[in-house]
């Protein structure tokens, strides 16, 4: 597949209302056109919808244990015209290609579970706030991180993640390094 040609998505978790965050990540995400958006949870408070309006494609997503009102949550989603599927703590689907099921996470024993079975290529997770890809057979395992600026050993702080479905890997992304991730984020970094 031809680099301009590659279908990217991009993956967030637990941003928290960290709007400053938010808007340098959807920033991010229309510059380099991401094809879809999942987000795993922990949206927080529904008026941080608004600063996902630049989003050029679809998010897909799911609650999490921070998440109070979901209903305001897709009422806002509305207001600001973003197509957005949202379920409450898993959601499972197919796209480009790749069976792909999001979990916010906060159960380690489902998310191992979910991982385990073998039963999906892209397995989405949030809600430790510790970014990791691990590859377990054909199934890739991925927590892009949160937004909340803090550190992580090994990994310091806010960050997100960008998946290619056509190679089967993904990268994980300081946020504070996206304007210097050039055309190609899977050129380089924690790739799997």
């Amino acid at each position: 597949m031809e680099e301009e040609s590659r279908l990217l998505i991009g993956v967030m978790s637990d941003t928290h209302d960290h709007i400053a965050n938010i808007a340098a990540v959807v920033g991010y995400f229309a510059q380099r056109q991401a094809a879809l958006v999942i987000h795993c949870g922990d949206w927080v408070s529904p008026f941080s919808l608004e600063y996902y309006k630049g989003l050029p494609c679809k998010i897909m997503g799911v609650f999490g244990n921070n998440d109070g009102d979901p209903v305001r949550h897709v009422q806002y989603a509305g207001k600001f015209g973003i197509a957005i599927t949202i379920q409450d703590r898993f959601l499972a689907f197919e796209s480009f290609g790749r069976r792909i099921a999001i979990y916010h996470g906060d159960h380690n024993e489902i998310t191992e579970a979910l991982v385990a079975s073998g039963k999906y290529d892209l397995v989405c997770h949030g809600h430790n706030h510790s970014p990791a890809i691990e590859r377990f057979g054909n199934t890739l395992s991925l927590n892009p991180g949160t937004l909340v600026p803090l550190d992580k050993e090994g990994f310091p702080g806010p960050s997100i993640a960008v998946y290619d479905p056509g190679g089967h890997r993904a990268v994980l992304l300081r946020v504070g390094d996206l304007l210097n991730a050039g055309d190609d984020p899977l050129r380089f970094g924690a790739g799997s």
